[in-house]
């Protein structure tokens, strides 16, 4: 009998994922990175494309559904077929990956995930997934970051002294790498949850990040497409919000019932439903509310204290009330990295509000965002990143 497939909670990941991002990780650290010229490096992936295709190792095939791919990649697709944009992707014995070919005025053009034109930058990609590196780059042009450093598995008592005696609670935790808030640890209060988080932090990578914690602020997630598009989301712990009516318990199970939520496994979903657990039950205990309680009509009730989309949290989109300068920040640091389609994890107190009259910090970047979370958030109006990525598509590869 086939044995059912283990997941982490921490980052809803097959477990034994992480031994491949420790390898990832120590090869990008241990290894020097000798990059090829762009057209060679080109060539050798059709070559190495095509010699596995011979071998029947792996197919290209056009049959795919929404759960055999990202989602932002099929974000990307639906509003390219809308242009006349044709798709295959490479199929192997595991299922679909995230090779891509698009078939556009008699060419064929290979993309992994997102077509993100990232041969016209003067810079690897790669070094803007580096929270480290990307810190330090932000550092040079005086952009907003939190105050942090960056420690090896084995410097675990280090961490701990800096956390406690340099940076004060509260604090954070994370993997030097990966995205959408894997092993992630917030608010740390007490030298105990600090070396929880660090252990945490360490099942996903060798190496992590200890770095101050902004109070009473949001995350806010933009998305810059070739330096002039941006949207922006907010990210909302997960919640209930009372009709009066209903109890607790009716309205998560209402919640959880919305057809836009699922698992974090699932590939076609942005949303999920409602995690509980300790916190859930410590936040209701707060408010001396328990399941059964009735809220009132129009009452919030937190069930996470995090706003991780694993969780259950909601995505409300604000980019129609982003104040000037945020704009003008995002696009500036995606100039400043010259990366034409980036993801931006902003915290700040309020987006309305200029950055530079508020507490705030860029999180981190990343070079393959999700952008599925524009497209479908729990509330506000969607915003069409798909689109602007296929108009930088027609005019940096068709």
């Amino acid at each position: 009998m086939q044995k059912k497939k283990r997941f982490c909670k921490d980052c809803a990941l097959p477990s034994n994922h992480h031994i491949n991002t420790w390898i990832d990780e120590l090869t990008d650290r241990l290894i020097p990175n000798l990059s090829l010229p762009k057209k060679i490096d080109r060539f050798f992936d059709i070559l190495i494309e095509n010699f596995f295709i011979h071998l029947k190792l792996v197919s290209l095939k056009d049959d795919f559904t929404r759960s055999d791919i990202q989602l932002r990649t099929t974000c990307f697709i639906d509003e390219a077929k809308k242009r006349g944009i044709k798709f295959k992707a490479i199929c192997g014995r595991f299922g679909y990956t995230c090779h891509m070919q698009a078939m556009v005025n008699g060419k064929i053009i290979r993309f992994d995930n997102l077509p993100t034109a990232d041969f016209k930058s003067k810079y690897n990609p790669r070094i803007i997934d580096d929270k480290t590196l990307t810190k330090h780059h932000l550092k040079k042009r005086n952009f907003p970051i939190a105050d942090g450093d960056t420690f090896w598995f084995w410097q675990k008592k280090k961490a701990l002294r800096f956390g406690t005696n340099q940076l004060g609670f509260p604090l954070v935790v994370k993997p030097r790498s990966g995205s959408v808030s894997r092993h992630v640890t917030t608010d740390i209060k007490s030298g105990e949850q600090l070396k929880r988080a660090i252990d945490k932090a360490i099942i996903y990578s060798p190496t992590f990040i200890v770095e101050k914690f902004i109070t009473n602020a949001s995350v806010y997630r933009a998305t810059v497409v070739d330096f002039d598009f941006v949207a922006c989301v907010k990210q909302v712990p997960a919640n209930v919000v009372g009709d009066g009516i209903s109890t607790v318990r009716e309205l998560i199970d209402k919640k959880n019932r919305d057809p836009q939520r699922g698992s974090p496994q699932q590939n076609e979903f942005t949303l999920n439903k409602i995690t509980e657990n300790e916190i859930t039950a410590k936040l209701l205990s707060e408010k001396k509310h328990d399941f059964s309680t009735i809220p009132k009509t129009d009452e919030v009730v937190y069930l996470q204290k995090d706003p991780f989309l694993k969780l259950g949290g909601n995505l409300i989109e604000v980019t129609p009330e982003v104040h000037s300068d945020n704009l003008r920040l995002f696009r500036d640091i995606a100039k400043f990295f010259d990366v034409r389609v980036v993801g931006i994890d902003f915290l700040a107190q309020d987006i309305s509000l200029s950055w530079k009259n508020q507490p705030c910090a860029i999180i981190e970047l990343n070079n393959l965002p999700c952008i599925e979370l524009h497209h479908f958030p729990s509330s506000g109006i969607p915003q069409n990143v798909g689109g602007a990525i296929v108009d930088l598509f027609f005019k940096y590869y068709a």
